[in-house]
């Protein structure tokens, strides 16, 4: 059970959560008592029913809403289990290290899997010794869980994997979409979720830009937009866009001030790797642009000055 509540008097919700002066803004997460819990709820007009709550291992914690928590959809992440009995979520995945050779919270999964309303499988993956000693754990211990009759999507998604790490710009909004599905997200849920990460990372890779001039520009337009075009120069200079950048400091930091158009891409880890050691903006022979264009996750987008004018 969960309730929102939005607080402007910070000094008063310190009162009740026992002062803690170290935690200025409130960013850690709070254990109540009953007492405690009682309390804040009455300072800040909260609703529950404590009916409901009448079982002995009850706990109140209070923190600050995670960014995941403002997607208009619920995210699975903590509800694992009551979305797998409701039929709601469709697989659900627990990835930790062993030993031990349990996460927590996995005994209220294994009541259900004995019950014959769960499938369960396991997987260990071993690290190399040398690892192994380092971390002082053996390796990674995978848990899926499915509802009866759903049992095919856990080799399915292992599939999604297997092509992902085979896939020359590595994971993408593609193989995104397939996990989100294997799970049980509904279609406007994983829209919503891809277009979030496209704009945030993630998937999506890292998103980077390049001034072009109109050669470029009509050379891009002409490739569908999915591929760069050469250029006369010896090296070619990139840089992490930033939405918030005007677009003259763009093209003054990729040394392109005169240049009427940006062009914006987003890559994958194999094509960081390309500038790995050096600052931002980055420079790379221009021989390396094919090499580039293989690694590219999505279209290119272009940027002008009369667009931003416009806006």
């Amino acid at each position: 059970m969960q309730a929102r509540f939005a607080v402007t008097d910070l000094d008063r919700l310190r009162a009740l959560l026992d002062g803690h002066a170290d935690d200025t803004d409130l960013e850690w997460m709070y254990y109540l008592d009953d007492a405690e819990a009682q309390a804040l709820c009455e300072a800040f007009g909260i609703s529950l029913d404590w009916t409901a709550l009448d079982f002995p291992d009850r706990e109140f914690i209070v923190d600050r809403i995670h960014p995941i928590q403002t997607a208009p959809y619920l995210i699975h992440t903590g509800y694992e289990l009551p979305l797998l009995l409701d039929g709601r979520k469709k697989l659900a995945l627990f990835v930790e290290a062993y030993p031990p050779m349990s996460f927590e919270g996995e005994s209220r999964f294994d009541e259900w899997f004995a019950a014959g309303r769960l499938h369960k499988e396991v997987e260990l993956e071993p690290f190399d010794n040398r690892t192994a000693s380092e971390l002082g754990t053996e390796g990674t211990r995978s848990v899926y869980f499915t509802a009866k009759g759903e049992e095919w999507r856990v080799p399915a998604i292992k599939l999604v994997w297997g092509a992902a790490r085979k896939a020359h710009g590595g994971w993408n909004e593609y193989f995104e979409r397939l996990e989100g599905m294997l799970f049980g997200y509904e279609d406007w849920q994983n829209d919503c979720w891809i277009e979030t990460g496209l704009c945030g990372g993630g998937f999506s890779g890292t998103r980077v830009c390049c001034a072009v001039d109109e050669r470029g520009l009509a050379w891009i337009m002409q490739a569908g937009y999915r591929a760069l075009p050469p250029i006369d120069l010896p090296e070619f200079v990139v840089d992490y866009y930033d939405p918030l950048r005007p677009l003259h400091e763009q093209m003054a930091r990729l040394m392109r001030a005169d240049a009427p158009a940006l062009a914006i891409f987003n890559v994958g880890w194999r094509a960081v790797e390309m500038w790995s050691g050096q600052t931002a903006p980055y420079r790379l022979p221009a021989a390396r642009i094919p090499e580039l264009n293989t690694l590219l996750l999505r279209p290119i987008t272009i940027k002008t000055l009369e667009s931003e004018a416009a806006r």
